[in-house]
């Protein structure tokens, strides 16, 4: 719970949990942008695969949208010690590895323009990372 604290000292939502989760609210928008983890890579929803050149994806939206990263990874299901995927933003919180095909792994709104870095704990190494840049 820390970690959700922090992020909420930064201005930014936060929901984590099972696809039955309630998204965070946004009162300045409604919007919301999918991100994949996929082939142990994030990249955009509307991708067939994440590639390999997909790694430090990033992703622009505007302040006060919602991001929702969902698990879509056949390659980590077909890997028996994978332990699935999460969202660490190094500056505001991580959740719990899930592997479960159309999960909701984690969902926050920004509230605040910069640009904000997270990585999969499992496989950062593998280049499992991507950026989120908020914009006005």
């Amino acid at each position: 719970m820390l970690a959700a604290a922090a992020l909420v000292a930064a201005n930014v939502a936060v929901t984590t949990g099972p696809a039955t989760a309630q998204p965070a609210r946004s009162a300045a928008s409604s919007r919301t942008v999918l991100v994949q983890a996929d082939n142990f890579r994030f990249c955009a929803a509307t991708a067939t695969i994440c590639a390999p050149t997909d790694s430090d994806h990033a992703t622009t939206v505007k302040v006060g949208t919602r991001v929702r990263w969902v698990y879509q990874d056949t390659a980590c299901d077909a890997v028996v010690p994978c332990p699935g995927h999460d969202v660490v933003l190094p500056h505001g919180g991580t959740t719990k590895l899930t592997k479960s095909d159309g999960a909701t792994i984690f969902t926050t709104v920004f509230r605040r323009a910069g640009s904000y870095s997270y990585f999969c704990s499992a496989h950062e190494a593998f280049g499992m990372t991507g950026r989120i840049i908020v914009k006005r």
